[in-house]
């Protein structure tokens, strides 16, 4: 028997890379997964490119902001499965980058809505029969951003902070209910914006090989194993945790590259 075997998973922005490889992961260790996301052609696309294991998912058209919708859906795959048993939050919005003081409020607002109202949201409600079941495991995807950073990034580390500290208090309050909560900090992972920052200066690839200890970018699957093993029993008494995937870059204080050791 798989890990997951019999179990029922909830994964915002389950079209997005991060999230449609947590979705492959969690299937592949034997759970059903609903995918959530704005775009229905979108979500029908990665129901397409599962195969033969798109019979384990279904698609919900949602915005994670939206607590109505978000209900709706929760009401849905309840009354079809019985129970959910694990939420992966990791629907975002297009990054908002640059300076501070040219920075607007709406793209404050806008950034914050999906990146930390949204997380706020879907741990309230898809909480409500985690306690009820006494049974639930929530990985929110946050960042390495939360730990070491680069210039032009606030609003987006302010929303991942948020999360963070949303977690930190939902893992101590809802442990009791048998609930874990922990957060997943992907560092430097080969998704389209990543390929696309490294697509803007021939230097970037080696900079961020140079820095890394593993000297290796992460891959998708790298943080949806990491996931499914959170979601998993094995995971039961790790609660109120960060788990960085990064390749050790935000350990590494040397000034040296090493791709030169």
């Amino acid at each position: 028997m798989s890990a997951l075997e019999g179990r029922v998973a909830v994964v915002t922005g389950g079209a997005g890379a991060l999230g449609f490889a947590v979705a492959q992961a969690l299937i592949a260790s034997g759970t059903t997964v609903i995918l959530l996301g704005r775009s229905q052609q979108r979500l029908k696309d990665a129901l397409a490119s599962l195969g033969d294991h798109a019979s384990h998912a279904i698609i919900e058209v949602c915005d994670v902001s939206d607590e109505q919708t978000l209900t709706s859906v929760c009401e849905r795959a309840c009354n079809r499965y019985g129970r959910v048993d694990i939420l992966v939050t990791c629907a975002a919005a297009p990054a908002a980058a640059g300076k501070f003081e040219n920075l607007t409020l709406q793209e404050w607002r806008t950034t914050l809505s999906t990146d930390l109202d949204g997380v706020f949201l879907s741990c309230k409600v898809f909480g409500k029969p985690m306690i009820a079941q006494r049974y639930g495991r929530i990985i929110n995807l946050t960042s390495f951003h939360n730990v070491a950073t680069y210039p032009y990034r606030t609003i987006y580390n302010a929303a991942k902070s948020g999360v963070e500290g949303l977690s930190r208090a939902l893992a101590v309050e809802w442990g009791h209910y048998g609930i874990t909560v922990n957060t997943v900090a992907p560092g430097p992972i080969l998704t389209p914006r990543t390929q696309w920052f490294l697509a803007q200066d021939k230097g970037n690839e080696a900079g961020m090989l140079g820095r890394t200890p593993n000297v290796r970018l992460g891959e998708l699957n790298d943080v949806g194993s990491a996931v499914a093993f959170l979601g998993s029993d094995a995971a039961r008494h790790i609660n109120g945790q960060r788990l960085v995937i990064d390749g050790g870059w935000t350990m590494n204080a040397w000034w040296g590259r090493h791709t030169e050791l």
